[in-house]
């Protein structure tokens, strides 16, 4: 079973809320691990690698001195790769949860569609509690979320390609169908409403329809959601509009 610490990741390692950048050899003395190994394991990864820089930070004796420094939103990711027998005893529940509830969250955030939960935080669907469906829900809406932002930012480039004489990027066109309706019904209806209508959006299509990802979405689940989305629009514009705010 997973357990809640009372101590995370950020209070393990002493991070600081206004740092860009963390020294790997100060982190790594605090896990009571060798830096130069770590270091090497940073930049064979392509991902870690694109975040390290040599700066000129405090050391263990609080001088200044240059050294390796790993941006500090990728050292969770760094962090989840370590072998929590190799760290000290004070930090191995942390890095143990830090590693299954990124497991988690990935396959959550990722799962194809129809794919049950095969989670260690969650039990099968039928066994779950309503905070772990509260769980599982909130991280489909996210991704959801996340994809829509990446799609319209696939759109935006598209038409700035095709304006160029470029080629536009292969997208599955059921996905990019799905974005192009789910933007214009929260703009239209947003200016209705005065609101922003995309979490309403992301819960329907969740919550009615099951949908959790855009990729490799069944044909008729695809026209459900769209006709679903289609009559939401027909009825925002049928509706008079709210009272300007004074």
């Amino acid at each position: 079973m997973q357990h809640f610490y009372n101590s995370d990741l950020g209070q393990l390692l002493a991070l600081d809320p206004n740092q860009t950048y963390a020294a790997i050899p100060v982190i790594c003395a605090m896990l009571e691990i060798p830096h130069a190994p770590q270091i090497k394991r940073i930049k064979a990864h392509a991902t870690l690698a694109a975040g390290l820089r040599q700066l000129k930070v405090p050391n263990l004796d609080g001088e200044d001195e240059r050294q390796a420094c790993l941006r500090i939103d990728l050292i969770p990711l760094w962090a989840a790769g370590l072998d929590p027998n190799s760290v000290s005893a004070e930090a191995a529940p942390i890095i143990q949860a830090l590693s299954s509830e990124m497991a988690s969250v990935l396959w959550q955030s990722f799962r194809p569609q129809a794919f049950e939960t095969n989670d260690q935080l969650l039990p099968n669907r039928w066994e779950q509690t309503q905070a772990e469906v509260a769980y599982r829900g909130a991280l489909a809406v996210a991704n959801l979320t996340r994809e829509q932002m990446l799609l319209e930012r696939q759109l935006t480039a598209d038409v700035e390609a095709r304006e160029m004489g470029g080629m536009s990027a292969e997208i599955e066109a059921n996905a990019m169908l799905l974005a192009r309706t789910v933007r214009r019904v929260a703009q239209v209806v947003g200016e209705r409403s005065r609101r922003n209508e995309y979490p309403a959006i992301f819960d329907g299509l969740y919550r009615q329809w099951g949908i959790t990802t855009y990729r490799r979405m069944p044909q008729a689940r695809l026209n459900e959601a769209l006709a679903w989305l289609e009559r939401w629009y027909g009825d925002a514009l049928g509706e008079p509009e709210p009272m300007p705010d004074i």
